[in-house]
């Protein structure tokens, strides 16, 4: 922060295949209603819910304990949700050769934020910031795509499943402790 404190937050990115429309938000920890939360927040962000999503092997989405090299086991929670949120889950190595492109850009992005390092009073300022760095790099020309990021949604968005279920959704985030 602009006074020295130093933040420590994890940022979850949510990025659309055909679109490539990006939801960014800032955590402070990695459990699994976090990671419900931010999805839910990604979803009414894109108007929608995607048919498949690709997750890399966190343990917040794959059972670990009973997954093999050849066969990955979804953690029940997660599959619970996956199902009421209708989405297909689909798995893979971190940076694997498909994802790389969109690997690739995370660390672009990464690399843009470092700037705000010490632009920032407290959790909420920082936050304020990467909701205006969303909203920019969505309304920038998409390398990949030659199109704004948010024009694009506006055909993806027919793709995309209704938010429908959102209260069933919430249900799997227990209330928060004090």
């Amino acid at each position: 922060s602009k006074h020295g404190e130093v933040f420590k937050v994890n940022i979850f990115l949510m990025i659309l295949g055909y679109s490539r429309t990006k939801f960014i938000c800032l955590t402070t920890d990695r459990n699994q209603e976090t990671l419900f939360k931010c999805m839910i927040d990604g979803f009414k962000y894109f108007g929608g819910i995607p048919q498949e999503i690709l997750f890399d092997n966190m343990k917040t989405v794959v059972d670990r304990s009973k997954s093999s090299f050849t066969q990955v086991e979804l953690n029940s929670r997660f599959k619970s949700f996956a199902d009421d949120a209708t989405f297909k889950p689909i798995t893979c190595r971190p940076y694997r050769p498909q994802t790389k492109g969109k690997v690739e850009a995370l660390a672009k992005l990464m690399d843009r934020l470092k700037v705000y390092n010490q632009e920032f009073e407290d959790f909420d300022d920082l936050e304020k910031i990467i909701d205006e760095f969303r909203d920019d790099i969505n309304n920038e020309i998409s390398q990949a795509t030659n199109i704004k990021p948010l024009e694009a949604l506006k055909k993806e968005k027919e793709y995309l499943k209704p938010l429908n279920n959102l209260d069933l959704l919430s249900s799997h985030i227990s209330p928060q402790k004090e």
